[in-house]
């Protein structure tokens, strides 16, 4: 199981995440905590306040094709649903008021990061709530980004045919490259802008601009940004220095989690690594 940090913005109208979650916590009615969200039925499946964080299971309800029972000496056979039934795809998370940061278990098949956030955003319909989850970067690699006063080049690769709605509005500062690239019918663009000659010259302040909007939709989409690369120096007689955006996330991996006899990882083994995982970027995540 692995697990990825993000920061936790939200805007100015926006309620404090954990209004949300108590919100979602007094609502013991299942059925009337799905919300669809990019055509998929989501629901925080349990909430649970403990020891000053909160730790939640989502669960994306799938009704399409899925996987199948099978033995060694018997072929594989499908499972037999009532009316409504389907297969549930579960995903760990747990948020620390304190210090802003979620944790969240990655599960290819289930909820996304992004999704979450746009989830609990949409959940309170009677508020203007939009959160933003923005990965969080080992230290070595945060600090050399915060201190790359001469930008040199910017490469990156758009997935277009995975973008939503949402993750065009949160790259406008690309808009113009992802619209050519759909109008163009591609599926995915790849751009780089660099200078070159005097070791003095950087990038315009837009191409900050950019590498932040590519992170934010790095951080609700990750099947949709493949690459992103910075390249440059703190100082114009520094070592130009390629930072991978991408490689350098701030994850854990567990592979110690007891498998329950239904061959899943139970939700306090999921919980259980969230919370290791948090005590051991106790540090970092301030």
């Amino acid at each position: 199981m692995k697990v990825h940090a993000f920061k936790v913005e939200r805007t100015d109208e926006s309620s404090p995440l954990e209004d949300v979650f108590s919100l979602i916590e007094r609502e013991r009615n299942l059925r009337e905590r799905i919300r669809i969200i990019n055509q998929a039925e989501l629901r925080a499946e349990t909430v649970e306040l403990r020891d000053d964080v909160w730790l939640i299971d989502f669960v994306r309800i799938r009704t399409d094709h899925g996987p199948g029972r099978v033995s060694r000496d018997a072929e594989v056979e499908g499972f037999d649903f009532d009316d409504e039934e389907g297969f549930g795809e579960e995903t760990a998370a747990l948020y620390d008021p304190a210090s802003g940061y979620i944790l969240v278990q990655y599960n290819h098949f289930g909820v996304r990061a992004g999704v979450i956030a746009d989830y609990l955003s949409a959940f309170d319909g009677t508020s203007n709530n939009l959160y933003t989850f923005k990965p969080k970067y080992d230290e070595d690699v945060e600090r050399r980004l915060l201190n790359q006063g001469i930008t040199r080049k910017v490469a990156f690769t758009l997935d277009v045919s995975k973008m939503s709605a949402q993750d065009r509005q949160r790259g406008q500062a690309l808009s113009e490259a992802i619209s050519y690239g759909r109008e163009a019918g591609a599926d995915k663009i790849k751009v780089e802008i660099s200078v070159s000659g005097e070791r003095q010259r950087g990038l315009a302040d837009k191409a900050k601009e950019g590498i932040a909007s590519l992170q934010n939709i790095l951080g609700q989409n990750p099947d949709a940004v493949t690459k992103l690369e910075v390249a440059g120096r703190e100082e114009r007689d520094s070592v130009t220095e390629v930072l991978d955006l991408i490689g350098h996330r701030l994850s854990s991996e567990f592979n110690d989690l007891r498998v329950g006899a239904d061959l899943r990882y139970p939700r306090e083994e999921r919980w259980r690594a969230l919370l290791r995982a948090k005590n051991g970027w106790s540090r970092i995540l301030r």
